[in-house]
């Protein structure tokens, strides 16, 4: 077991599956309390759980509809109650659904924009008083290169995760003068079961051209980088994006 996060209490919401699972066992690695969030997946959530206990961590798992700001509200009081405290959050709930843009229906676009974009705003809104208590904390966003670089039949996710950049680069200048990092990490196609159909597709197949390192990334991967961020060593990061896209985009 490493020693990065020891102590510290971390928050992944969305951590049932993918990349939010890997965060969740990679940071009780590190030493961490572990809150495990999930919306409707309790399966996945209870495996993650597991995994996370079985890497030497505390850890409970939580249930809320996150884009629903009372509901994030008493997520983190939950969270808090059990725990004592929030040291670090992981915003990773995500829902990236294709369909080709004059075929998007209001509905589909504010659910997407619900998932992706306001339930961070929900979130941050509801971790950061109790961190401008103690003077401390680190928020990690996850966005995506879709976000950077826009893509077809996905707009409402490119625009949601545009947003999240944006949103983290707002809140590392108001926030950082007063102890609090938050950064974004953007990572490619990533190789997990929200993207199965995209990269067994002939788009997924155009896309793996874009990578120089000629392969997709895996959500272990991505983790790393978290955790990287979530950790003192990256005490001079604040408003930044890590891209752990395999070079897909080069800023």
């Amino acid at each position: 077991m490493g020693e990065a996060l020891t102590g510290r209490v971390v928050l992944v919401t969305g951590s049932s599956r993918g990349i939010g699972a890997e965060v969740a066992v990679k940071a009780a690695a590190e030493g961490a309390l572990v809150a495990v969030h999930y919306n409707r997946s309790a399966d996945g959530a209870q495996r993650t759980l597991e995994r996370v206990r079985s890497a030497g961590a505390q850890a409970e798992s939580f249930a809320a509809d996150i884009a629903d700001g009372q509901q994030a509200e008493q997520l983190l009081e939950r969270v808090i109650a059990h725990f004592g405290r929030v040291d670090a959050l992981v915003n990773n709930a995500g829902l990236m659904p294709t369909t080709p843009f004059l075929e998007i229906q209001p509905a589909e676009w504010d659910e997407v924009i619900r998932t992706d974009l306001t339930a961070a705003f929900h979130t941050c809104r509801a971790v950061l008083p109790s961190m401008l208590e103690r003077g401390s904390g680190a928020i990690v966003n996850i966005a995506s290169r879709l976000g950077q670089i826009g893509a077809t039949d996905v707009a409402h996710y490119c625009a949601a995760k545009a947003g999240l950049i944006g949103l983290t680069r707002a809140l590392a200048r108001e926030f950082g003068p007063r102890g609090i990092r938050v950064n974004a990490v953007a990572p490619g196609v990533t190789q997990t079961g929200m993207t199965t159909d995209l990269v067994e597709s002939e788009e997924g197949r155009r896309r793996l051209r874009e990578m120089p390192l000629g392969r997709f990334g895996r959500p272990d991967e991505v983790a790393d980088a978290v955790i990287f961020l979530l950790s003192d060593a990256s005490s001079l990061f604040l408003g930044q994006t890590l891209n752990p896209n395999a070079g897909g985009y080069m800023p």
